[in-house]
């Protein structure tokens, strides 16, 4: 697991899947979001896709939330919640970034939603690379 000194960590789940957590109370500015970036181009270099765990309350400066997401090799992201108040996106974000039509799913934390969470992330990467094979 990597620990980033602005209260974020990164667990690889499998050769292609990270877990990303980050603390209570944090910002997420965008000289850490590119941290973070940086940080995920030296571990994938490949396809890859993120679990956000929202098992805390943090936040996004607006212009990270412009840019968030946009990784080249970043091909789905999905959140599990645990708060019905997290059940949706951040509306900002949701209208800032629909035209990149970033490929993001949100999944309950209850019920073994952290499993489905997996398992809609390995169905996203394995389309994505049919996709490419069919060219």
């Amino acid at each position: 697991m990597h620990k980033f000194s602005f209260g974020c960590s990164v667990e690889l789940l499998t050769h292609n899947i990270a877990q990303i957590t980050i603390e209570p109370n944090v910002e997420v500015t965008l000289e850490m979001l590119g941290e973070f970036d940086e940080y995920m181009s030296t571990i994938f270099n490949h396809d890859f896709a993120l679990l956000i765990d929202k098992q805390n309350n943090y936040s996004y400066s607006y212009e990270t939330l412009l840019c968030m997401g946009s990784q080249e090799n970043l091909k789905a992201t999905a959140v599990v919640f645990y708060d019905e108040a997290d059940a949706k996106l951040p509306p900002q974000f949701a209208e800032m970034r629909q035209v990149d039509q970033l490929n993001i799913q949100l999944f309950s934390g209850a019920n073994i939603g952290t499993q489905k969470a997996l398992n809609w992330l390995e169905h996203q990467l394995c389309t994505e690379k049919k996709v490419e094979l069919s060219y």
